[in-house]
């Protein structure tokens, strides 16, 4: 069946609604001039489909600052003034040793940092650079007050662990509600539809494919982000859990396919980047997942 045709058939047994809304900030990757290796990101040749972007994402992390014996350490949490603002950190052994070595590529770097506004009104999906001490550093474009997320997503040992912390920007915060939910978002003259292979259920896999268009005809060009043609997250509402998943296949066409488990009923807010023409591009949806 072709990719089309894959489309109607998952928007035929569409159970739930999926909600659109415009999105402020920008998904900046300062390594990507520097990063080494084969491909336009570097840091290693892109994975085959069938491995690692074919993982599947199936629980929620990203709820603690320590995991497993790791802990995140920031050297600051607090933010003020105009302009990038430098965030550095380390992650450390339950000996408190700065982990310095170890990390494993995964989607083409050692490590992701995500920064979420808690309204999700923000999102920046980053790449800090790590000193010969072990911290990782990088400018963080928090332009609006409010209460931040920052996940840092790594793979140790063949295990992945997002730790995260809270960041802190003083000011007037006016929360911006979630959006209902609305199957389709436009980006930069961009539209893209999101379709579930069946209902949305609490603990079930299922297949989220994005179908790109712009004025009406298919985009199928998409460009390799970080060795892939797109990047999902998804966080719940409340606590934020958070959820990485990668494309279930290497295909062409317009439509990005991943394969993910919500493990609880509940309001979550999907992050799907995709890039082309040079820049990648960021569209948010909100999802209800029932019992």
């Amino acid at each position: 069946m072709n990719v089309p045709a894959r489309l109607a058939a998952f928007a035929a047994v569409l159970g739930l609604a999926f909600g659109a809304a415009s999105l402020a900030g920008a998904t900046i990757d300062p390594t990507d001039e520097t990063a080494v290796g084969a491909g336009e990101h570097g840091g290693g040749a892109t994975q085959p489909a069938g491995s690692e972007h074919a993982s599947t994402g199936s629980s929620l992390s990203g709820l603690a600052t320590s995991q497993d014996g790791f802990t995140l350490e920031a050297d600051r949490t607090s933010f003020t003034g105009d302009g990038p603002k430098r965030f550095s950190f380390r992650i450390v052994d339950g000996r408190g040793r700065v982990v310095s070595d170890g990390y494993e590529l995964e989607s083409e770097r050692e490590l992701h940092l995500v920064v979420v506004r808690r309204d999700t009104a923000s999102y920046e999906h980053v790449h800090p650079r790590k000193g010969q001490d072990g911290t990782w550093s990088v400018d963080l474009d928090l332009r609006e007050p409010g209460v931040y997320r920052a996940f840092a997503d790594f793979q140790i040992d063949g295990e992945k662990r997002a730790l995260a912390t809270d960041l802190f920007v003083p000011g007037n915060f006016q929360p911006t509600p979630w959006p209902q939910p609305q199957p389709v978002n436009e980006v930069d003259g961009y539209s893209v539809r999101v379709a579930s292979s069946q209902p949305l259920q609490a603990g079930q896999a299922r297949t989220l494919s994005f179908s790109i268009s712009r004025g009406g005809s298919p985009v199928e060009n998409l460009q390799p982000y970080l060795g892939a043609r797109g990047h999902l997250v998804a966080l719940r509402e409340g606590d934020l859990g958070y959820l990485h998943v990668h494309p279930e296949d290497a295909d062409g066409g317009d439509a990005v396919s991943f394969e993910g488990t919500f493990p609880t009923a509940g309001r979550y807010r999907l992050f799907f980047q995709f890039k082309t023409a040079g820049e990648v591009r960021t569209v948010a949806y909100t999802v209800d997942v029932p019992r």
